[in-house]
């Protein structure tokens, strides 16, 4: 039976990382739950939706009695940062409860049998490889932004991952834009790979890389699963199946005019405009003409728009409508100052490139001009 002690600060962080791998919509009451398991002066926690995600993580603990038993995720988070600094206790009862305690407060919260909650399947063998962790959290902020929410198509749900001996490719597409990212692999991997990984997932595994740490963190991608290991923290997923669209079709070949301006420029621009386009989805035409590049928006609802910034134009003067909702997503993770727009005729796709940089492209389907 279940008896073990770790400190309150350890124990609070482990559960908030883990219970984000409750999706709180299961039918079974205990995918609401958080498995705990006390063992070899570790206590390990495990939380899955048996579909996208399943997080394990562990915390050092003093075992006095190896058990386990599994706990209502929002519950146990709830009990373990209301505790002050110091010692927490934990005990399995008999009658499938708990108590939870520190110096100054007990609960004794209901639980459910360990033997019910469902076992996510052990990762097979596969493609192993190694990123740095403020690496990794880059090339995911500047691509899964761009993963579809529409449930009728898993496959745009999810990320593609292309792994090949030197590279790793990460794409993402809703059908309306299309993000794309590589990196290169410091330890290359022996053979290629590619794996769509659910948006989900991801999201959740960026939350936990750390922007400052360059150190490796270990993925394992298999034929059916992905998992990467973080510290103490492991993230798993079931990989979509299916095959990911074409998208070296949609990235333009060539371009016939350009636009050059500051990323902060246009993005405040933009933002401003959107008061009005958001009332007519979020549509803004761009018009470049001398060393300006004029955005607009009109609702009949709400009025009009219009602002104008610095640009350096390159080829004849454009005119073309974007979502500017969906060019704000990529200026904020934009990683420099300028940035190129590329472009040909009205109804062509717009390509966003980072100045200097070759790695990270941005395609943005247009919208009728109105």
């Amino acid at each position: 039976m279940l008896t073990a002690s770790c400190q309150q600060a350890e124990l609070h962080e482990m559960v908030q990382i883990v219970a984000r791998g409750v999706t709180g919509r299961s039918s079974l009451p205990i995918l609401n739950n958080i498995y705990l398991e006390a063992s070899e002066q570790t206590l390990r926690l495990l939380a899955t939706d048996m579909e996208h995600i399943t997080i394990e993580g562990t915390v050092d603990a003093q075992v006095a009695e190896e058990g386990a038993i599994t706990i209502n995720a929002r519950i146990l988070s709830e009990v373990a940062g209301g505790f002050g600094a110091g010692e927490v206790s934990l005990q399995a009862q008999a009658n499938n409860a708990i108590d939870i305690s520190s110096t100054e407060t007990t609960y004794k919260i209901n639980a459910l049998p360990p033997e019910d909650f469902p076992t996510p399947p052990a990762i097979d063998e596969g493609v192993k490889l190694s990123v740095p962790q403020n690496l990794l959290r880059e090339v995911l902020e500047q691509t899964i932004f761009a993963t579809s929410r529409d449930e009728t198509r898993p496959i745009l749900t999810g990320a593609l991952f292309h792994i090949s001996p030197d590279n790793l490719e990460v794409v993402a597409t809703d059908t309306y834009r299309l993000a794309l990212r590589r990196a290169q692999l410091e330890t290359g991997v022996a053979e290629s790979r590619q794996a769509i990984v659910s948006a989900r997932a991801l999201n959740e595994l960026a939350r936990v890389l750390s922007p400052e740490s360059d150190d490796p963190i270990e993925v394992v991608v298999s034929d059916r699963q992905i998992e990467f290991t973080v510290g103490t923290v492991k993230i798993g997923s079931r990989l979509i199946e299916g095959e990911f669209p074409k998208y070296e079709k949609v990235i333009p070949e060539s371009h016939e005019k350009e636009v050059w301006c500051a990323v902060a420029d246009l993005e405040a621009a933009i933002r401003r405009v959107l008061i009005v386009a958001r009332d007519d989805a979020n549509r803004v035409v761009f018009h470049g003409s001398g060393s300006e590049l004029t955005m607009s928006a009109q609702s009949s609802e709400v009025g009009q728009a219009q602002e104008t910034i610095a640009a350096d134009l390159q080829g004849e003067e454009p005119e073309v409508a974007f979502n500017a909702r969906y060019l704000v997503d990529m200026l904020e993770v934009c990683p420099t100052e300028r940035l190129a727009i590329w472009l040909s005729g009205p109804l062509n796709p717009g390509t966003l490139v980072p100045e200097g940089r070759d790695d990270y492209t941005y395609v943005l389907m247009p919208m009728q001009i109105m």
